[in-house]
């Protein structure tokens, strides 16, 4: 979100935080999950949680804590300790590694109006706070301001690659720089 290009291989134990967009099963519906490593923890990011009363676990967030913890496990995750020795931290001592992670709904956070669409609009927006250091505010954040600005923002990144000739995205990370700054 910064303008760095994280590579797909980037192994998990070298992250903090790792961002999963997920869609609900049961209806037309993005959330933002923060899975946090080293809390044992799933933050989940719902921009209509003030609308809806039932703020039950979606079948995937559920199926995620279970089988994620036992995924990082028989991989090998645990053992790869040259950034975190997991074993120390608060949230893994006296639970075995593949205890399910703890889910929880975040509160407070800027909601979508309840005949929108904009969803998706509003994880991208999570993501990006929180990707910046930032807390996600509980209010002002316009579903028709961000896709204007991710609009300009594609559009100067078009003009700049078509200036300078590229053809594919890594080619200059110059061009990235430029982009961050707007």
């Amino acid at each position: 979100m910064e303008g760095y290009a994280i590579p797909s291989g980037m192994p998990w134990h070298l992250t903090d935080d790792v961002y999963v967009p997920i869609n609900s099963n049961t209806e037309f519906h993005w959330d933002l999950t923060v899975v946090a490593l080293k809390e044992l923890c799933i933050k989940v990011y719902d921009s209509m949680s003030s609308i809806r009363s039932n703020r039950k676990l979606s079948s995937e967030i559920q199926k995620m804590a279970t089988m994620l913890p036992k995924y990082l496990e028989l991989s090998g995750f645990f053992e790869k300790n040259e950034r975190t020795n997991w074993s120390v931290l608060k949230c893994y001592q006296g639970k075995n590694k593949s205890h399910p992670f703890e889910v929880s709904h975040v509160t407070g956070i800027a909601q979508q109006e309840s005949s929108s669409l904009d969803c998706g609009i509003f994880v991208a927006a999570y993501a990006e706070y929180l990707s910046d250091g930032l807390q996600v505010p509980s209010c002002g954040i316009s579903a028709d301001t961000i896709l204007l600005r991710y609009a300009l923002l594609l559009w100067n990144y078009g003009i700049v690659k078509a200036r300078n000739g590229y053809v594919s995205d890594n080619e200059n990370s110059e061009m990235r720089k430029t982009i961050k700054k707007i």
